[in-house]
């Protein structure tokens, strides 16, 4: 079931209804007190899984808020079912609610310890909170529990990042690639480490290599930086750079770039590039898009 209409108090009330059995007074000659049946622990169980699912479409459709609303009423119902308050963890980020869900995600592994995606979702909190110690802490505990996880090592050579251990961050990635050849994502960061590490030649290979398996936005932008800055001022890393605005206008943006753990030597060179009169318009164009 898919909520088009944002959730309102009203349906709260209509599922909290359904979760009480009334019996009518079948005996016509007494008064009407209809009796109120409390639903079992399977009943209880099988709902909030239901509104569990509800609250995911939810997710999927932007609605956070009610979906968060719903899930903190599904463990309510349900709290000893870790999939739930993994669910309520991740509405709680994505609302910047950071603090709540690292609770909602130590109530999950307290309820199966053993359970890797809690410490990824944990990590990637840490991560995104700019504490890449206490998040490489957490992957290495998840990675321990699932040792071939692409995406735990992929987090881990983005906590590296950030850490600038870039040998360790390399083979990370690495690790991510031999489980999964297509994950884009790594080897495009791989990319960036071999740019700040001034070999342009390597990094110029892994744009080319993700961009070729994902045409995303971000390697397109990469190699076209990184050719700019090789070749100086080529046709082709211009014409790669504006069509990678139009995808993500986003990555004009230096703030963004840092999100994304771009370095300071690409993140300078992206600089230099946008000033060019040939990327102007370009430019504006990408500024008044993210606005």
């Amino acid at each position: 079931m898919i909520f088009n209409k944002t959730i309102n108090t009203g349906i709260y009330i209509l599922l909290s209804l359904s979760f009480i059995m009334i019996e009518v007074n079948p005996n016509p000659s007494k008064a009407f007190f209809p009796t109120i049946n409390e639903p079992n622990t399977q009943e209880l169980k099988s709902t909030s899984i239901e509104i569990g699912k509800t609250a995911i479409q939810l997710i999927r459709l932007g609605q956070i808020e009610d979906a968060t609303n719903l899930l903190k009423l599904a463990v309510q119902l349900n709290p000893d079912e870790e999939i739930l308050w993994i669910g309520l963890a991740d509405a709680q980020r994505r609302s910047n609610k950071n603090k709540e869900a690292i609770e909602s995600l130590n109530y999950a592994i307290k309820l199966n310890p053993n359970k890797a995606s809690s410490y990824f979702t944990k990590a990637s909190i840490y991560i995104n909170s700019k504490n890449p110690k206490s998040a490489i802490k957490l992957i290495k505990k998840g990675l321990s529990f699932n040792k071939k996880n692409e995406r735990g090592y992929f987090q881990l050579g983005n906590a590296e990042i950030m850490l600038k251990n870039y040998n360790l961050a390399l083979n990370a990635f690495k690790k991510a690639i031999k489980i999964n050849p297509n994950f884009w994502q790594s080897i495009n960061n791989e990319g960036l480490i071999f740019f700040e590490l001034n070999q342009s030649k390597e990094a110029i290979k892994k744009f080319k290599l993700a961009l070729k398996i994902s045409k995303d936005a971000e390697p397109m932008l990469a190699l076209a930086i990184t050719l700019f800055a090789t070749d100086n001022k080529s046709v082709k890393s211009i014409n790669l750079a504006k069509n990678a605005l139009i995808l993500n206008p986003k990555y004009v943006s230096t703030e963004y770039q840092s999100e994304q753990l771009w370095g300071e030597k690409l993140q300078k060179a992206a600089t230099i590039l946008f000033k060019t009169k040939e990327m102007v318009k370009a430019v504006e164009e990408a500024q008044k898009n993210t606005q």
